[in-house]
């Protein structure tokens, strides 16, 4: 549990400096009244009084503001209780809490209006001094207790921000909690202008009428309150220069250090850190900014995590193109090259199988098939049962398709053989398979119903290319690639010319290659 001692040492600090500035400034004030109140204080006793009235107003300073500190206090105390006791407390200390800074800079400022009040109606009642000088006295009191409930104000929020709203607002949005008091930063620049400027320069020139004013029974001469006016007005600048100097480092935080840290996290968030959250500590324009910040960046954490997700549905290549909107509605003619691939007596593998020993299995080979594939930027676009379908030059444009299709081919070749390996070791049936390759003309684009579509490719090339793939069963070879893939090639291969062949739906018989 964070320390509730930070809280009562800065507000009883800044009390206890309001209580300082007033003494220093009766003390340094070139007027009678208050020179005759230094000789009661130094000759007579008066100091008595202060030492007998601190103790009583610094305890009764402790007592209420230990009072408004209690819900926070009580939830800290049953953090462990049952959880909607602990939901309830929560509610309230979170209130309690943000409005605390409000509620003893308030205090403060009721204590600066009522203990003057009484003491200068003592003055007035009891040692007959002249109204115009009590209320001078009063003016000064409650000037003075503006700073002091000013300065209390931003160092009570200050500690809190820094030490409990972190454990009370894990996820931020203060500015959502219900009930409770915000300060914009316009009106807090402005506070900070009214207190370390506005104020003293009132308290200055209030000071200068009342004393030109002020009828002197005893004469003092010209230099002696000329050099009287000068060592104030020195003293008043230099006490309000430290003060202000106190207060502008505390606004100063509370507004660059929360700005400095959202461009650290957008920073990270650019480069995809997407885990990066900001910490919302007020309720203000900028606690607002940052809790819009951290939906945004959840916002695009779930993108991300639907992007990679659709992208295990879908190749990354057709994923992105399709999200970028660059793959044409209506489809598009372009040449590439098609692989199909598929395994031999599968049926009876599955029938002598477990399905979840098969399931692993497929899947171990198409990781296999589709590592070979996408090595050469392939698109592996459906597996259908044993079957793959992979394209070259399509959504993606590259030249030398049909070169890459071919090596694709190759690497399938070399991986099936090390899975193989891998399956023998374990005592389970190698994998064969078939593989067609064929280049050609194909109608590219999105397919399918108005609310479900599918990346697919249309022509009679993506059927020949099917159909060489079944004729690796009837030549007995694993690749077979076609007449128009070798007029593509800009590589060369080590291949053999087979017999023209006869296939379905064909009417002219084809020309294949054994890859060997």
């Amino acid at each position: 549990m964070p320390s509730f001692l930070g809280f009562y040492l800065r507000n009883l600090g800044a009390n206890l400096l309001g209580f300082v500035v007033i003494a220093v400034l009766n003390a340094f004030t070139p007027l009678e009244f208050f020179r005759l109140q230094r000789d009661f204080i130094f000759t007579q006793g008066g100091w008595k009084v202060f030492f007998l009235f601190s103790p009583l107003a610094t305890l009764l300073v402790i007592l209420i503001q230990y009072r408004f500190q209690y819900p926070i206090l009580r939830f800290f105390r049953h953090a462990h209780s049952d959880p909607i006791v602990v939901s309830e407390l929560r509610d309230k200390a979170q209130r309690r809490l943000l409005n605390l800074p409000f509620i003893l800079a308030l205090t403060n400022l009721v204590v600066y209006v009522l203990a003057p009040g009484f003491m200068v109606l003592s003055f007035y009642f009891f040692r007959n001094i002249e109204p115009k000088t009590c209320l001078f006295i009063y003016f000064r009191a409650i000037m003075i207790g503006l700073i002091a409930a000013s300065l209390s104000f931003f160092l009570i929020e200050d500690y809190s921000r820094r030490t409990f709203i972190p454990i009370l607002f894990p996820k931020g949005r203060l500015a959502a909690t219900p009930g409770t008091l915000k300060i914009p930063i316009a009106r807090r620049i402005r506070a900070l202008y009214g207190a370390g400027t506005l104020n003293p320069m009132i308290l200055l020139v209030s000071t200068l009428i009342f004393t030109a004013l002020e009828e002197r029974r005893t004469p003092v001469p010209l230099e002696v309150f000329v050099r009287e006016i000068l060592f104030f007005t020195l003293i008043l600048c230099t006490v309000f220069v430290i003060l202000a100097f106190r207060l502008n480092s505390l606004v100063q935080n509370s507004i660059r250090n929360p700005i400095e840290e959202m461009l650290s996290i957008v920073e990270r968030v650019k480069n995809g850190d997407f885990a990066q959250r900001i910490k919302v500590l007020s309720s203000d324009e900028i606690g607002i900014l940052g809790d819009a910040g951290n939906a945004m960046v959840a916002g695009l954490a779930e993108r991300e995590q639907i992007r990679d997700t659709f992208g295990k549905y879908v190749t990354p290549q057709i994923r992105d193109q399709i999200l970028s909107g660059r793959i044409p509605l209506h489809g598009e003619r372009q040449i590439a090259t098609l692989l199909f691939s598929d395994l031999r007596d599968f049926t009876n593998y599955v029938e002598a199988n477990d399905p979840e020993e098969v399931i692993k299995s497929m899947r171990e080979y198409f990781t296999a098939m589709q590592s070979a594939v996408r090595n050469y930027d392939g698109l592996v676009l459906q597996y259908v049962g044993d079957e793959i379908e992979a394209v070259f030059g399509v959504p993606l444009k590259i030249g030398d398709h049909a070169d890459r299709a071919v090596h694709a081919a190759l690497d399938m070749r070399k991986n099936l053989e090390e899975l193989n390996q891998k399956r023998a070791l374990l005592g389970k049936t190698p994998f064969r398979h078939g593989i067609g390759v064929h280049t050609g003309p194909v109608l590219a684009g999105n397919t399918g119903s108005d609310d479900r579509l599918s990346y697919a490719l249309i022509g009679d090339t993506v059927n020949l290319a099917s159909r060489i793939e079944g004729l690796t069963k009837v030549l007995q070879w694993d690749i077979l690639i076609s007449h128009e893939t070798i007029s593509h090639l800009t590589s060369s291969f080590e291949m053999k010319k087979e017999d023209p062949q006869n296939v379905k739906g064909f009417s002219k018989a084809i020309t294949v290659y054994k890859i060997l």
